[in-house]
Protein backbone atom coordinates (compact mmCIF):
# COMPACT_ATOMS: atom_id res chain seq x y z
CA UNK A 1 0.00 0.00 0.00
CA UNK A 2 1.29 3.37 -0.68
CA UNK A 3 1.44 6.44 1.49
CA UNK A 4 -1.81 8.13 0.32
CA UNK A 5 -3.93 4.85 0.62
CA UNK A 6 -2.89 4.35 4.08
CA UNK A 7 -3.65 7.72 4.81
CA UNK A 8 -6.81 7.93 3.06
CA UNK A 9 -7.72 4.69 5.35
CA UNK A 10 -6.42 6.50 8.43
CA UNK A 11 -9.05 9.52 7.76
CA UNK A 12 -11.61 6.44 7.38
CA UNK A 13 -11.26 5.26 10.24
CA UNK A 14 -11.24 8.33 12.11
CA UNK A 15 -14.38 9.65 10.76
CA UNK A 16 -16.17 6.31 11.01
CA UNK A 17 -15.00 6.19 14.91
CA UNK A 18 -16.24 10.15 15.24
CA UNK A 19 -19.50 8.44 13.25
CA UNK A 20 -19.88 5.50 15.77
CA UNK A 21 -19.27 8.05 18.79
CA UNK A 22 -22.09 10.43 17.75
CA UNK A 23 -24.54 6.97 17.30
CA UNK A 24 -23.93 6.61 20.64
CA UNK A 25 -24.57 9.74 21.84
CA UNK A 26 -27.68 9.84 20.01
CA UNK A 27 -28.55 6.21 21.58
CA UNK A 28 -27.64 7.11 24.70
CA UNK A 29 -30.64 10.41 24.45
CA UNK A 30 -32.89 7.99 22.86
CA UNK A 31 -32.89 5.67 25.72
CA UNK A 32 -33.09 8.68 28.72
CA UNK A 33 -36.03 9.51 26.81
CA UNK A 34 -37.70 6.21 26.28
CA UNK A 35 -37.02 5.79 30.49
CA UNK A 36 -38.76 8.99 30.85
CA UNK A 37 -41.70 8.26 28.73
CA UNK A 38 -42.22 4.68 30.97
CA UNK A 39 -42.01 6.31 33.50
CA UNK A 40 -44.85 8.68 32.30
CA UNK A 41 -47.12 5.84 30.80
CA UNK A 42 -45.97 3.81 33.73
CA UNK A 43 -48.22 6.92 35.96
CA UNK A 44 -50.92 7.18 33.71
CA UNK A 45 -51.51 3.74 33.87
CA UNK A 46 -51.73 3.71 36.99
CA UNK A 47 -54.14 6.56 37.47
CA UNK A 48 -55.91 4.67 34.48
CA UNK A 49 -56.48 2.05 36.73
CA UNK A 50 -57.39 4.26 39.93
CA UNK A 51 -59.88 6.19 38.45
CA UNK A 52 -61.51 2.84 36.64
CA UNK A 53 -61.80 1.44 40.26
CA UNK A 54 -63.16 4.83 41.77
CA UNK A 55 -65.89 3.96 38.78
CA UNK A 56 -66.09 0.71 39.83
CA UNK A 57 -67.15 1.69 43.53
CA UNK A 58 -69.16 4.74 42.53
CA UNK A 59 -71.16 2.51 39.90
CA UNK A 60 -71.94 -0.14 42.62
CA UNK A 61 -72.56 2.03 45.27
CA UNK A 62 -75.43 3.71 42.68
CA UNK A 63 -76.44 0.43 42.10
CA UNK A 64 -76.86 -0.36 46.09
CA UNK A 65 -78.62 2.64 46.15
CA UNK A 66 -81.19 2.22 43.43
CA UNK A 67 -81.69 -1.19 45.28
CA UNK A 68 -82.43 1.05 48.40
CA UNK A 69 -84.88 3.34 46.92
CA UNK A 70 -86.71 0.02 45.00
CA UNK A 71 -87.21 -1.79 48.34
CA UNK A 72 -88.54 1.86 50.27
CA UNK A 73 -90.45 2.53 46.76
CA UNK A 74 -92.11 -1.49 46.86
CA UNK A 75 -92.67 -1.05 50.91
CA UNK A 76 -94.51 2.55 50.64
CA UNK A 77 -96.56 1.17 47.87
CA UNK A 78 -97.64 -2.12 50.07
CA UNK A 79 -98.34 0.22 53.11
CA UNK A 80 -100.37 2.56 51.02
CA UNK A 81 -102.29 -0.91 49.29
CA UNK A 82 -102.75 -2.15 52.45
CA UNK A 83 -104.59 1.54 54.18
CA UNK A 84 -106.61 1.55 51.17
CA UNK A 85 -107.91 -1.90 51.63
CA UNK A 86 -108.77 -1.08 55.18
CA UNK A 87 -110.34 2.13 54.71
CA UNK A 88 -112.65 0.41 51.81
CA UNK A 89 -113.72 -2.07 53.82
CA UNK A 90 -114.36 -0.30 57.28
CA UNK A 91 -117.42 1.99 56.60
CA UNK A 92 -115.18 4.96 57.55
CA UNK A 93 -113.82 5.63 54.41
CA UNK A 94 -116.86 8.40 54.21
CA UNK A 95 -115.61 9.92 57.02
CA UNK A 96 -113.42 13.06 57.63
CA UNK A 97 -109.88 11.56 59.12
CA UNK A 98 -108.74 12.69 62.19
CA UNK A 99 -106.32 15.80 62.47
CA UNK A 100 -103.73 13.55 64.00
CA UNK A 101 -103.78 11.01 60.88
CA UNK A 102 -103.68 13.91 58.20
CA UNK A 103 -100.71 15.24 60.01
CA UNK A 104 -99.20 12.34 59.86
CA UNK A 105 -100.08 11.17 56.00
CA UNK A 106 -98.93 14.98 55.07
CA UNK A 107 -95.96 14.26 56.68
CA UNK A 108 -96.34 17.77 59.10
CA UNK A 109 -95.09 16.48 62.53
Amino acid sequence: MDKFGTIGVLLLAICLGWYASLLSDDLEAAEKDNKALIAMVEGRDETISALKDAADADRRATEQQLLIEQQKRAKADAENRTLRKALEHSGCNNQRLPDDALRILRREG
